[in-house]
This record gives structure tokens, C-alpha cells and sequence, in this order.
């Protein structure tokens, strides 16, 4: 071939192509070596080409030029090259040495890519061995490599598990299903990860989250496995005690009724405990309302406004709360609850609010019931002392009652033709009647030992003995008040309790219009075929709504300082309840309106 052609080829060469002489010096250099490089071929050919090579390669690449004198050829020696810019490229080269002109005739591959891709590499496998617990197998299973990491967490030696396979660490823990899923997964050439129970060689159980990689050859068929695992013990462990302890506090929340919840101010995310969700009645799998509007909606709308403001008080302050509510729950019921809540802070900022909810609905029901029981109780003892006052008075003043009343019935009989007089002896005989009728009335209301058997009773009659003993504080006030009856209905009931209700609910209606410019009260009988209606009506305009909600709680009273104790409403209230009756207001008429049901006795 002509040399001309070996000079074309020279040049135009991809690799880079070098002439040195046994001086040390390049004495001739193609395209490619200067453009790799950046320098041009004067700047390469004036200096010994060793300057050229990175500080740390000097050294071996020097032996390998002594190792051409013996051997004539090397090849595959790699050395980095400084190039123009001052970095390094990394040179593969194949090189042979001229026996009879000592020259060395050089070419070279730029593999810094390649170098850097394998370094890379070199450093991810370490990093792996060193954290990781690796194992490769084969296409079937058979382990061909272990690391210290697998070896130290399973306790196997490494001669134990090479040419075993993963059998070795099997728990016994998962199914037979769960392995063929792992190998339908990887033989399909897929990666497959999850978590995976293994057994040490002692008997004890580790925890791996593990990834298995399946490992092709160039015609794309799989001829290992590499199995990356990562120790997830502690972690599983932490989750078991916490899961546990979670459990504990789940059970004693739910014997105490007392639930959790963490408001995200950022976001305005509601997180709830079980028992939360278990005292607003709501199936997990529904799902609590998850915003703080939501939230707020679960109470009554007179008690939203309440923890409304207490929440923006808090926000705004850091001050806490801890409130007693009536709340709804999602399946129509009405309950007391306990809520508290407080701030939680980062940085000086408020992130969170957290508190509880405790359901004291059976607390609350208790404390009232306790509370009527406990004025009954005060109010049996008024009545026992007033009623040994009224036997006292009843003895004072029927022994001259009976006199005036003897000697008037002598003066009639003696005054029998004078018309004038007679009339005159008679109302001194009704005036003598009424106020026995009335005395007798207050011995019965007042004494002491009260009947508690019920009993069949005319209610009209009931109702006219309470206008009786209501009828003084009646003219005092001047009230007109009408009983409108229809029907002489009886119901079961104990006399002496009925009686008390309905002189309260007159005594109230008297209070509430006395000093109105009409004035006038009520009492409407009626009757179905089960119930006895009885609806007291007094010319008042009404109860206002925030009054509605409270007048039938204990000590609430609408009337001015040291004129009401506020257990007229609430005992009428538990009187009736014990009687399996009721009270209502009526918001539909147009004055102040109460309605009484009582169960019709039917065998009267």
C-alpha cells in the first residue's frame, strides 16, 4: 500500500494514533489526538508526553513502558491525560515498541464516560454492600453471592448459603401463593418489591423490605436475579408497640368515652380517634366530616356558635377551652359532650389545636335527675312543714270557725220569719263553708306524708282544687280565669303531685301577666280516645326562642332577682314525666300557651 495511504488512514483514524521516539517525545500525532485533547500538534510535540499525564498515573504508566521492552505490546492499560482545558480524559491504550527504531507506535480509545459510568457504579455496589443485604442467584433460585450483611443479620456463613437457595430463611410465615406471585413477577422480567418475614438461623424472626431484580444478557434472557434487602425490624417492631399501644388507648378511650382530635390550621384538616367516631355514631367507613365547618355543624345550632368562637378565641389567643355542649350525632341522636382544646405550637406559630371529646351525656342526665329529686325533696319538706302549720291553723281556726257556724245556724232557725236576717246568717254560713273547704284543701296539699299510690282521678276535679288553693294570690293580682271542660275524663295519677303541677303552671302564667293591661288565664279540657289534652293559656305574647330552649332546665328562671327560683318548670316537668306525661309549649298560638297530655284511664 502506498505510504500516502498510511498517512490518510493516519489522520482520518477515530481512534487517537501517536508516533513516539525513545526519548520520551511524541513525534507525530493524528486529528483525533489533537481534538480530544484540545491542544494542537506543536504543543504535543514539544513537550515529553509524560507531562501530559495525570500526576497519579505517572508512576504505572512509566512500568508499563518499561514492560514494552521485554513484551513489545501492551494493551488494554489505561492512564488519565490532562487536556487543554485542565480537566482529564481517561485513554485505553493498545501500544507496541519498533525493535529496530525503538519507537513506540500508540493508539488510544477516550473511555471517560465509560470509566465514569463504572466508577459510578463501583461506588452504588459499595454503598449497597455496605447498607444493604444483597444476594444474587440464578435463573432457578441457587444463590451465588451473599454479602457480610446478609450473613450477619441471618447468621449463615456464606459457604452455608452459596449454592443453597432462599429456603434457608423462609419463616413459614407466608403462603405458598405469596412465592409464586414473586416468581410469576420477576420470570415475566418485572421487578417485584414488598416486605418479607424471614428466619434467622437461630430461630428468630427479621423483617426485609426487599426488592428483586431480574438480570438479562444481550438476547434479552434472564440469567440471574439480584436481591436487594433492606432491615426492617425496628421498624415492624415500633409498629407492633404502637399498634398495641394505640389498642390500649383505643379501649381505655372507649370505657372512659373519651375521643381525640387534631385540627391542621394550615389546611383546616380534622383528624379524629376511633372513639370520636364512635360517640357521634358514625361508621368509620363513612367518614367524619374532615373540616372544621364540619365539625362545628355536629353540635346544635346554640351550641355551634359557642365552640365557633371558643376555636377563633384560641387561634387567636393560645388561650384554651373547655366547654359543656349539646351535640348531634350523624344518626339523629342528642347528647352531652366535653370538649377541650388547645394550641400547639412550632417555631411561635400556631400549627395545630388538639383536644378531646368526652361523651357525659349520662353524667349530665344523672346530675338533673339529682337535681329534681333533690328540690322535691325540698319542696316535700316545704310542704311537711307547711303542712304542720296548716293543722296547727286548721285546729286554731276551725274550733271558732265551728262556733260562728253553730251559733249562725241557731240565729237562722231563730230568725226564720225576718228575711232581712235570714239572708244576711246565710252568707255568714257560706263565708263559714268556703273557708273550711279551703283549709281542708291546704291540710291535704301540704301534708306530709303524701300518698305515692297512683290512683284513678277525675281530672277536672284536680284541676278546680288547684284554682281553689290558687285563687288568693288570683284576686290579689286581679286575673280573671275561665275552666272550660268538656268532658269528666279520669286518669292515673298520684292526687297530691297533679295537683302541684297545675298550681305551679297557674301560679306562673299569674306571675308572668300581672302586670300586663289584660289580664287573664285559661284552662281548656279536652279529650280522644287515649289522652286527656288539658291546655293552659294566659293573655302573655309569648316565650321568646332563647328562653324555650331553657325553661325546662333546673334554676332557669325568666323572672327578676330573688322573685323565682327557677324549679317550677323543671319539677311540673318530672312530675309528668313520672306519670307518662308530658308538657309542651305551644308556638302556634297567639298568647303564651302550654299543653299537658295525660293517658285516658279507660276503665273509668
Amino acid at each position: 500500500m502506498p505510504e500516502h495511504n498510511y498517512k490518510f488512514f493516519f489522520d482520518q483514524s477515530k481512534d487517537l494514533l501517536c508516533i513516539a521516539n525513545s526519548d520520551g517525545y511524541l513525534i507525530d500525532v493524528n486529528h483525533s489526538f489533537c481534538d480530544v485533547l484540545g491542544y494542537t500538534k506543536a504543543v504535543l510535540l514539544e513537550k515529553p508526553y509524560i507531562s501530559f499525564v495525570h500526576p497519579s498515573d505517572i508512576e504505572k504508566t512509566i512500568q508499563e513502558l518499561e514492560r514494552l521492552d521485554t513484551d513489545h505490546e501492551s494493551t488494554n492499560f489505561e492512564n488519565r491525560y490532562r487536556t487543554q482545558s485542565g480537566s482529564y480524559v481517561v485513554l485505553s491504550w493498545s501500544s507496541t515498541r519498533d525493535p529496530k527504531t525503538g519507537r513506540i507506535i500508540a493508539s488510544a480509545r477516550d473511555i471517560t464516560a465509560y470509566s465514569n459510568k463504572a466508577h459510578k457504579l463501583q461506588q452504588l455496589e459499595a454503598a449497597m454492600n455496605a447498607k444493604a443485604i444483597m444476594a444474587e442467584t440464578d435463573k432457578k433460585g441457587v444463590i451465588s453471592r451473599v454479602n457480610d450483611r446478609f450473613c450477619e443479620i441471618s447468621g449463615y456463613s456464606r459457604e452455608e448459603m452459596i449454592g443453597n437457595s432462599h429456603s434457608a430463611v423462609n419463616s413459614g410465615l407466608h403462603s405458598k401463593a405469596f412465592f409464586q406471585n414473586i416468581w410469576r413477577t420477576i420470570s415475566n422480567k418485572e421487578v417485584w418489591s414488598g416486605d418479607i418475614t424471614n428466619r434467622k438461623k437461630n430461630g428468630d424472626l427479621y423483617y426485609v423490605k426487599t426488592t428483586i431484580i431480574p438480570l438479562t444478557d444481550l438476547e434479552d434472557e434472564i440469567f440471574s436475579y439480584l436481591v436487594y434487602r433492606q432491615d426492617i425490624t425496628d421498624k415492624v417492631h415500633n409498629a407492633m408497640d404502637l399498634a398495641k399501644t394505640l389498642q390500649i388507648l383505643n379501649e381505655t378511650s372507649a370505657l372512659a368515652k373519651v375521643g381525640g382530635w387534631e385540627l391542621d390550621v394550615a389546611t383546616g384538616v380534622l383528624t379524629c380517634t376511633d372513639e370520636t367516631f364512635q360517640i357521634f355514631e358514625v361508621d368509620q367507613e363513612e367518614g367524619l366530616p374532615r373540616t372544621l365547618p364540619d365539625g362545628i355543624d355536629l353540635y346544635t345550632p346554640e351550641c355551634s356558635s359557642i365552640i365557633d368562637e371558643a376555636i377563633k378565641h384560641c387561634l387567636a389567643t393560645g388561650e384554651p377551652y373547655s366547654l359543656e355542649l349539646m351535640a348531634n350525632t350523624l344518626k339523629g341522636n342528642t347528647l352531652w359532650v366535653h370538649t377541650e382544646g388547645k394550641a400547639n405550637y412550632v417555631d411561635g406559630k400556631i400549627v395545630t389545636l388538639s383536644g378531646t371529646i368526652q361523651d357525659i351525656d349520662a353524667k349530665k342526665k344523672s346530675e338533673k335527675k339529682y337535681n329534681l329529686e333533690r328540690q322535691k325533696s325540698i319542696q316535700n319538706a316545704r310542704l311537711a312543714s307547711l303542712g304542720e302549720l296548716a293543722a296547727s291553723m286548721a285546729h286554731e281556726i276551725n274550733n271558732p270557725l265551728g262556733i260562728i257556724s253553730g251559733y249562725s245556724e241557731l240565729l237562722l232557725r231563730d230568725q226564720a220569719g225576718d228575711t232581712r236576717a235570714k239572708s244576711k246568717i246565710e252568707v255568714i254560713l257560706k263565708s263559714c263553708g268556703r273557708i273550711s273547704h279551703i283549709v281542708n284543701n291546704l291540710k291535704k296539699f301540704s301534708r306530709a306524708e303524701r300518698e305515692q299510690k297512683q290512683k284513678s282521678i277525675v281530672l277536672s276535679d284536680l284541676i278546680n282544687e288547684s284554682i281553689m288553693l290558687a285563687q288568693p294570690n288570683l284576686k290579689r293580682c286581679i286575673i280573671d280565669l275561665q275552666f272550660e271542660i268538656e268532658s269528666e275524663a279520669h286518669i292515673v295519677g298520684n292526687v297530691i303531685e297533679i295537683e302541684q303541677v297545675f298550681l305551679n303552671l297557674i301560679n306562673n302564667s299569674a306571675d308572668a301577666i300581672k302586670d300586663l293591661p289584660k289580664k287573664w288565664i285559661k284552662i281548656e279540657l279536652s279529650v280522644t280516645t287515649d289522652s286527656v289534652i288539658v291546655r293552659i293559656i294566659d293573655s302573655g305574647d309569648g316565650i321568646t326562642k332563647d328562653e324555650l330552649r331553657n325553661i325546662f332546665s333546673p334554676f332557669y328562671t325568666s323572672k327578676k332577682v330573688g322573685e323565682g327560683t327557677g324549679l317550677g318548670l323543671s319539677i311540673v316537668d318530672g312530675i309528668l314525666k313520672d306519670h307518662d306525661a308530658k308538657i309542651e309549649y305551644d308556638g302556634t298560638s297567639d298568647n303564651t300557651c302550654f299543653v299537658l297530655t295525660f293517658k285516658r284511664d279507660k276503665d273509668c
